[in-house]
């Protein structure tokens, strides 16, 4: 991969977008631009019908969408830029921009970032995620964060009501234990804990719930953290097969009744009302210790430090920041915006109760990183919860472990 260095060196200047041609004068060229994304599903198409409707609008313009799988996405861009062949704007999972724009990959677009309408409604987390050295590059594309699902008419058989639901650790592991039907094949909660960014992710809110951070992962109140699941696997209230699940894996336990309760993500809300066999559920926010906190997820969009159309790229991320682009963008992709103004914006939400939880959440959101050596970062956490939840360690030998990996990382 290029040295930043070397990327700054093939920066060629950024042209304004070319103007329609007057009657009787000659065509003017038609300037491809090319968009990489890992997306999928409805996001994929989402995506495509967009970049048609502003190629019509820009007919001196071709924008050129191309998906590409996310266990070669990192890889493809790496190969790009070493060849000097990377695309014009990316779209990239949140924690790893920071590290592209260490690297030099991305352009700094702070100057149109200061200029952009609204740019104050971004929330904190989300926004937080584009920068780097406090410099902006790029801009964020969707959001999402976790929520605490609850099966109404187990919590109901249990006598709990969820309209007081769990508001702190202790409560929900009370929850988790009143709901647990071992003869039943029922577990209390369920949630991901497997070897991946999932794992992260959903463990992450805990630490930072219990005041600590990173720097501090072998902290008392880390280790609290980390044995609080260890302590519901150990009990029966979640299944030990929590270090396999995905967290589709997990919906899918909620789903079946198999798991009262689980931590899972905003985007699950469409699947589980378009479920052939619907149960009854509510989603609340996330119960904590000290303070409220959640993990972000979603992806950025970035323009490559080596594009020769900056300013056309950066028109074209404008999209995405239109009162247009929640009915055209968000919605038919089941994505949150990551701005305050489009999720005011949004008429199906107003009255949603269940997205309205998730937009709460949002406020106390935070971003992975953002650090150039997040991969290796979170590796050292997905180890360690792992190893604690299997037994192999215990919590504090685990996060000690994970401490000594990290630290030096941190600088």
């Amino acid at each position: 991969m290029l040295s930043s260095a070397a990327l700054a060196g093939c920066v060629t200047p950024a042209v304004a977008p070319a103007q329609p041609s007057q009657e009787g004068a000659a065509p003017q060229e038609v300037t491809t631009l090319e968009l990489w994304h890992f997306l999928t599903g409805a996001y994929s198409q989402v995506l495509d019908e967009l970049s048609g409707r502003w190629n019509e609008k820009n007919p001196n313009y071709t924008l050129t969408v191309r998906a590409i799988p996310i266990a070669e996405f990192k890889r493809e861009i790496a190969t790009a830029l070493a060849a000097n062949t990377a695309p014009d704007i990316a779209g990239v999972d949140n924690p790893d921009h920071a590290s592209f724009s260490a690297l030099g990959a991305f352009a700094d677009v702070s100057e149109r970032f200061a200029a952009l309408p609204g740019k104050e409604e971004y929330l904190p987390g989300p926004l937080a995620s584009t920068m780097w050295e406090g410099k902006h590059y790029g801009i964020p594309g969707d959001t999402n964060t976790l929520g605490l699902y609850i099966n109404v008419d187990l919590a109901s058989a249990a006598g709990l009501d969820v309209e007081t639901p769990p508001k702190n650790w202790e409560e929900l592991t009370a929850w988790a234990e009143a709901m647990s039907k071992p003869e039943n094949n029922v577990y209390g909660i369920a949630f991901s804990a497997r070897q991946s960014e999932e794992g992260t992710f959903q463990w992450l809110p805990f630490l930072w719930q219990n005041g600590e951070d990173i720097a501090t992962i072998d902290s008392p109140k880390a280790v609290e953290a980390l044995s609080l699941w260890v302590d519901w696997v150990n009990r029966g209230l979640a299944s030990r097969e929590v270090i396999n699940y995905t967290q589709g894996d997990a919906l899918g336990q909620f789903s079946a009744s198999a798991a009262a309760m689980t931590i899972n993500g905003s985007w699950q809300i469409p699947t589980l009302r378009r479920a052939e066999n619907p149960i009854n559920w509510k989603v609340v926010e996330l119960p904590y210790s000290i303070q409220p906190a959640s993990a972000m997820g979603g992806g950025n969009w970035a323009i490559f430090a080596t594009s020769s159309h900056i300013d056309v790229a950066w028109t074209f991320l404008q999209e995405f920041t239109k009162p247009e682009a929640v009915e055209e963008i968000y919605i038919p992709a089941g994505r949150l915006p990551p701005r305050r103004d489009l999720l005011r914006a949004g008429e199906p939400w107003k009255d949603d109760e269940a997205y309205q939880t998730f937009f709460r959440q949002l406020e106390f959101a935070r971003p992975r990183g953002p650090h150039p050596r997040w991969p290796d970062i979170s590796a050292a956490i997905q180890t360690a919860l792992q190893q604690a939840l299997t037994g192999q360690a215990t919590p504090e030998e685990a996060l000690k472990r994970a401490a000594e990996t990290i630290r030096p990382l941190l600088g």
